[in-house]
């Protein structure tokens, strides 16, 4: 895999992050096109642009500026490339900060992302995203449906 490569998939898990704490739900649901996004806390599979996005419309309480006021930080990316043209597996650690009016700046929730991309006519896309939570604060504030 080369630093252009590398590059692209990054920017891919980046901007993941960055529709979900702007709100930004249909550029979201085009992320996963044609992927799926599972999760431990989460029963079933999200698929496609459709239901990627009305599942993140429905799931996060949005407030007066339109967005969920949460800030996702993510780190430790790990990269394993599974042959020249083959998918590549990422896996990272996430952190969600919130902030509302009645929450304090804190971290609602922790844990790893698991991905898989594959690029298709010179451009990566997601082809699985698993979301492994492994601490979850108060989460009151962000979402409309409780994880088990």
């Amino acid at each position: 895999m080369n630093i252009a490569d590398k590059t692209a998939i990054e920017n891919l898990l980046f901007r993941y992050a960055r529709y979900v704490d702007t709100a930004k739900y249909a550029e979201l649901g085009k992320l996963f096109a044609n992927a799926k996004v599972t999760a431990n806390k989460h029963d079933g599979v999200i698929s496609g642009e459709h239901e990627v996005r009305e599942y993140w419309k429905m799931s996060n309480k949005r407030f007066e500026d339109g967005t969920p006021r949460t800030h996702h930080v993510v780190t430790n990316l790990e990269f394993e490339s599974l042959g020249d043209n083959g998918p590549v597996k990422l896996s990272s650690c996430f952190t969600v900060f919130q902030a509302t009016d009645k929450l304090p700046l804190q971290p609602i929730a922790a844990g790893r992302y698991h991905d898989e991309f594959r690029k298709t006519n010179g451009e990566w896309h997601f082809v699985t995203k698993h979301i492994e939570v492994t601490m979850l604060g108060d989460m009151s504030h962000h979402l409309n449906v409780v994880l088990r």
